[in-house]
């Protein structure tokens, strides 16, 4: 059974993520509603309770002092009326406790002062004297001890009251926590999904950038950006398709144009060396001129080749490299060219071995050599420098020159882009030399970029790691 939000909108997702997450926060807001309802009206009851009680504990204090002035003149007048006034206030005081003894149980003196009542008020006509002064005092002390246990009950429920309070606010603070938890929940999934089809995305557009296997499976989320991975997947199936047609082409017209250019090459060393009859100085101009512009179309086609097999190379093939030859045979294939313009190679190796594919190493050199003695100035020197650094193998190719402006640096890294410098050889460049550098180094793991060095005015530096073998 799917999910009904699959095929939700993004706008419904967030939507309905929203109040999802709001329901916590409702719940949150009614129960500290109702807690504090509740301990409103507690507190409000309970102060209630403790007016009326302390009211009724003067009154009875007061009642006392009235019962023991009135059974005390009745004593010594004995007349109906203070017999009828002192037997009043003994029914006003025990109809007083007894209403205090139900309210407030937990008073231990009650049920005797009740009996102490009854018995004054069935004797108090009777007794005089002494035992009529000790009744009275006991009934006096033993209200004393009423009142004083009615404000011990008042800070008791004060106490149990704070406790209330207390338990209250935590388990407000516990119901809290756990409805952020939620709502945290909530939103980590609303948000889980979204970012799980937008990580997604950001595979496939990663995928076709780096001209890797696009992921499969059709992309699980909200509907638009469903309908976003079928269009990014359209697009990478239709980038392969022009690639796989860019290579054709590509290995094609560099293969079919190796024929008729060395028919033509051979055509003009014939020419050249004046097999097929003697040629005028007009002639052997002309024929010049086609050289020439053989051995630049052949250079071309070389070149076209060189980077149509670097497209087609996959996988690095790493080998144990001895630094000093690898490059001295690269400065022997470039010899001649440097000796012509009168440049010399300084070199500055500071490795006795490395871990490499020696074919893509290679390509990065040429490239860099041959970019170096064709643009830079005639007579000065080409500055080659092998080092570590920072747990990278640092390659540094310099020469003096006409510098290269910073806004145009990340641009010459790209195929068929060529700086405003002119060459200085009598070849004319294809914008692959840089790109060659930058694929190979991308193959080994690593970047290329042009840098400002204090001894040169051109340097590209070409950043590896430091393979080791497994």
């Amino acid at each position: 059974m799917r999910f009904p939000l699959r095929t939700a909108s993004l706008r419904q997702l967030v939507i309905l993520s929203f109040l999802l997450a709001m329901i916590p926060v409702g719940v949150l807001m009614w129960q500290s509603h109702k807690a504090l309802s509740g301990l409103s009206r507690f507190a409000t009851s309970e102060a209630e309770s403790a007016v009326i009680s302390v009211r009724r504990a003067e009154s009875m204090q007061n009642l006392v002092v009235d019962i023991e002035r009135a059974v005390r003149q009745y004593a010594v007048v004995k007349t109906e009326a203070l017999a009828r006034v002192a037997l009043s206030h003994i029914n006003n005081q025990q109809a007083s406790l007894s209403q205090l003894c139900n309210d407030l149980p937990e008073l231990s003196d009650c049920l005797q002062q009740q009996a102490d009542l009854q018995q004054l008020a069935a004797e108090y006509t009777q007794l005089s004297g002494a035992p009529l002064e000790q009744l009275l005092q006991q009934i006096r002390l033993r209200q004393q001890r009423i009142s004083q246990q009615i404000w011990d009950l008042l800070e008791q429920r004060l106490v149990d009251q704070q406790q209330l309070v207390q338990d209250a606010q935590q388990r407000q603070a516990w119901q809290t926590v756990a409805l952020v938890v939620l709502t945290l929940l909530l939103v980590l999934w609303a948000s889980g999904r979204v970012a799980a089809p937008v990580q997604k995305l950001d595979k496939m557009i990663r995928a076709i950038g780096q001209q890797q296997q696009f992921p499969e499976g059709k992309l699980d989320g909200p509907r638009e950006l469903s309908e976003l991975g079928e269009q990014l997947r359209w697009l990478s199936s239709r980038l392969q398709q022009l690639e796989a047609l860019r290579l054709i082409l590509l290995r094609h017209a560099s293969h079919e144009l190796k024929t008729p250019l060395s028919s033509i090459r051979e055509g003009c060393a014939l020419l050249t060396e004046q097999l097929l009859g003697p040629l005028n100085s007009q002639q052997l101009e002309v024929v010049m001129l086609l050289n020439g512009s053989a051995d630049r179309l052949s250079q071309l086609t070389e070149q076209l080749l060189d980077y149509n097999r670097l497209l087609q190379q996959a996988k690095p093939e790493l080998s144990h490299q001895v630094p000093q030859q690898l490059l001295q045979a690269c400065f022997a294939d470039h010899a001649l060219s440097l000796q012509q313009r009168q440049q010399q190679i300084k070199l500055d190796c500071q490795l006795s071995s490395f871990y490499t594919d020696e074919t893509l190493f290679r390509r990065i050199l040429d490239n860099l050599i041959n970019n170096a003695q064709a643009y830079g100035a005639e007579g000065s020197p080409v500055w080659v420098k092998l080092y570590k650094k920072d747990d990278m193998l640092v390659l540094d190719v310099a020469n003096n020159g006409a510098p290269i402006p910073t806004a145009l640096r990340e641009k010459l890294f790209e195929p068929f882009q060529r700086g405003t410098t002119p060459r200085f050889d009598s070849v004319q460049g294809s914008g692959l030399g840089l790109s060659i550098v930058a694929d190979c180094a991308r193959l080994l793991g690593g970047h290329a970029d042009i840098v400002d060095v204090v001894y040169a005015d051109v340097c590209i530096r070409v950043r590896l790691p430091l393979l080791e073998e497994k």
